[in-house]
């Protein structure tokens, strides 16, 4: 009797160790899981002309492509709690914060057919995630504001329309700074960086290469014009920290960049250092690679770890 009641208490016992162990294997697990979930990328794309990659534009159908069908290869926006999108065409002296829980679009465009006006993009805004932006930025000796007001422009709602067109993910628009300084531009991009641990994506929206002069007169039939200053946008974006970081501070010192971007004129490339900043320790990747109008290569990059 004595054998057999001891016997049921070591198989008990074993039971017990074993449930535990399985437990704790199940909680590491999904807790890993969880983890893995919460690190949103940084994403750079390029918009494209105005409403062009809405309207069908033949010249613009790679772009509209990639937004519409390939971003979501890279980004599982069902997994997002909100967006953070930099935009090239809202520029503030300050960093400045859309904060409503609503924005209308601002249709920041002239000369395009009537129904490029009429679009809508009812994703809701985040007046906490904002203030917390704000939080944050003024913490780490940057000045911003919060502005309540402003639409949100065509940075924001041409791409948002083709890689989410649910529109079901709060956004919240943030500015590039006037003076086009591409190290506070990289700061306020590392400061982001830890929202992408809540299951915040950072997103910016500019374009590689804009020039308007050459997008005008420029077109050089099937001559890529910016191919060496493009190369160098590759080897900066998809090395470590460090190495991208003084790469990209001095850009418009490397070869081509004044003509990719000319002086006071470079808004569409600070969305790029904003997320490269954000990008983490990691080598970004280059996710998009294409000709606009055969002349003007545009390059897009994630950065899908810490």
């Amino acid at each position: 009797m004595l054998i057999l009641n001891t016997l049921t208490i070591l198989i008990q016992v074993v039971f017990i160790v074993f449930m535990s162990i399985i437990s704790m294997n199940i909680i590491r697990h999904f807790t890993s899981v969880k983890k893995m979930v919460l690190i949103a990328p940084a994403l750079f794309v390029n918009h494209g002309g105005g409403p062009l990659p809405l309207l069908g534009d033949k010249d613009h159908m790679g772009l509209t492509t990639f937004l519409r069908d390939e971003v979501k290869k890279h980004v599982n926006f069902k997994d997002l709690k909100a967006i953070i999108l930099v935009t090239a065409h809202w520029q503030e002296k300050h960093v400045s914060i859309s904060s409503n829980s609503h924005h209308d679009l601002y249709f920041d465009y002239y000369g395009f057919p009537p129904e490029s006006y009429e679009y809508t993009y009812d994703a809701p805004g985040h007046p906490e995630l904002a203030k917390q932006v704000y939080s944050a930025l003024s913490d780490a000796g940057i000045e911003a504001k919060l502005d309540s007001s402003r639409g949100w422009d065509h940075g924001v709602f041409v791409p948002m329309m083709l890689m989410n067109p649910e529109a079901n993910i709060p956004i919240v628009q943030l500015s590039v700074l006037t003076n086009q300084d591409a190290e506070q531009h990289y700061r306020v991009g590392e400061v982001l960086h830890k929202f992408r641990k809540d299951g915040i994506a950072i997103i910016g929206s500019g374009m590689s290469y804009h020039n308007m002069r050459e997008f005008m007169y420029g077109r050089s039939g099937h001559k890529v014009v910016n191919e060496e200053f493009d190369s160098f946008l590759n080897e900066a974006c998809t090395t470590n920290n460090d190495k991208r970081k003084e790469k990209l501070i001095i850009w418009d010192q490397q070869p081509g960049a004044r003509e990719a971007h000319p002086p006071r004129a470079a808004e569409h490339f600070m969305p790029l250092v904003v997320i490269a900043g954000a990008g983490g320790k990691a080598p970004g990747e280059r996710i998009f690679n294409w000709d606009l109008s055969d002349s003007f290569r545009l390059s897009g990059f994630i950065w899908k770890d810490e």
